[in-house]
């Protein structure tokens, strides 16, 4: 028998009120049982973030390997196929940049043989930025805001490539 707030609490008490905890104790279930449930909670959701990341990521990477295989060979800096170099974890921190560099300049030089001198920069700015604010992510409390902004300026980016992409396929080959 135990007393709390001036009422005793007996056996029977304490299972009509708390049966999932007395049947848990009584099972013999430990702390180290639960630790082990949410861990597994947690590298499930880990893995749904990381598809849900994924899948577009994926999509991404499909265009700009389209964007430069719209390109002239002459005009690339990079072969289509090394864009999925960007699936490599941390890695891709670094090789962000040169698939922007690389994408934003061939498109470029391919839009202006091509006789378009207003396509700006591209994306240069845009990707440079993106590219930027995924590495400054990682900084503990601004990371969530960098991703967010990160988030908002990779689809601009792609986006950007996209309709250059489309408006150099529309354009006759000189």
């Amino acid at each position: 028998m135990t007393r709390m707030n001036g009422i005793v609490w007996s056996h029977g008490h304490w299972m009509a009120v708390f049966p999932g905890v007395m049947h848990s104790l009584l099972a013999g279930v430990t702390a180290g049982a639960v630790v082990g449930d949410l861990m597994v909670l947690a590298i499930a959701f880990l893995f749904a973030l990381v598809a849900v990341w994924f899948v577009p990521l994926v999509f991404f990477l499909i265009s700009m390997q389209g964007a430069l295989r719209a390109v002239s060979p002459k005009n690339r800096g990079l072969s289509p196929g090394l864009v999925w170099l960007d699936l490599i974890p941390f890695f891709n921190l670094a090789w962000n940049f040169v698939v922007v560099i690389q994408v934003s300049q061939a498109l470029k030089r391919e839009l202006e043989e091509r006789g378009i001198k207003d396509c700006g920069d591209c994306g240069y700015a845009i990707g440079l930025a993106m590219s930027i604010l995924w590495i400054c992510a990682i900084v503990p409390l601004l990371g969530g805001l960098m991703w967010v902004a990160a988030v908002v300026l990779w689809i601009l980016y792609w986006v950007k490539v996209v309709e250059l992409k489309d408006r150099l396929i529309r354009l006759p080959v000189t």
